[in-house]
């Protein structure tokens, strides 16, 4: 059974918060609410690095095939994103942070490019992409000819049934997710 809803979302904060909303109900009405946790840390992580980093119009994707809950949010730049290293001195790079500041006449907002410190990047960002790491089975990016989807999988939970016929099943095109994964079961 394969389930699909998409939500096309303007580059601003509020956006996160209105994907979020919008997995709960896709969730809930396929019968997938113990996926939630861990599917809104993931998508919220992918929806905040596209609207602070492609600042584009985003669509969020949130399909279940397969038995695989699949998140993706597409943008309208090729730019792949980085995942960070972890922090091998987390008390040093906060040192040097704190150093920066005190320098300065004004505290920097923490996205300041100034508080990059290290490899790992910014002591006050830059984990996104570990923690949907973190949470998903799989994560990835697809290059698109107008941007790309980075999207996140997981497994749902064993015994899950779907509370409806797959929406789809009707239609002679074969689905396919952000990942490029096709879909099998109709």
């Amino acid at each position: 059974m394969c389930h699909h809803a998409t939500k096309p979302l303007p580059p601003e904060p509020h956006s996160t918060p209105a994907a979020r909303k919008f997995l709960r109900r896709c969730l809930s009405d396929w019968g997938l609410m113990a996926m939630v946790e861990d599917s809104e840390l993931a998508l919220s992580e992918l929806v905040t690095n596209a609207v602070l980093h492609a600042r584009t119009p985003l669509l969020v994707s949130i399909s279940c095939a397969d038995s695989i809950i699949e998140l993706a949010v597409f943008d309208g730049t090729p730019t792949r994103p980085t995942m960070r290293p972890h922090r091998s001195d987390l008390a040093g790079d906060l040192a040097a942070a704190h150093a920066l500041e005190a320098e300065l006449e004004e505290v920097p907002h923490e996205r300041d490019p100034r508080l990059h410190v290290g490899p790992a990047g910014s002591v006050t960002g830059g984990r996104g992409l570990l923690v949907v790491d973190a949470v998903a089975a799989q994560w990835g990016v697809s290059p698109l000819s107008d941007g790309k989807a980075v999207w996140a999988r997981t497994p749902v939970f064993d015994g899950w049934e779907p509370a409806a016929p797959c929406p789809c099943s009707a239609s002679d095109q074969a689905l396919t997710l952000a990942s490029g994964h096709p879909v099998a079961e109709r």
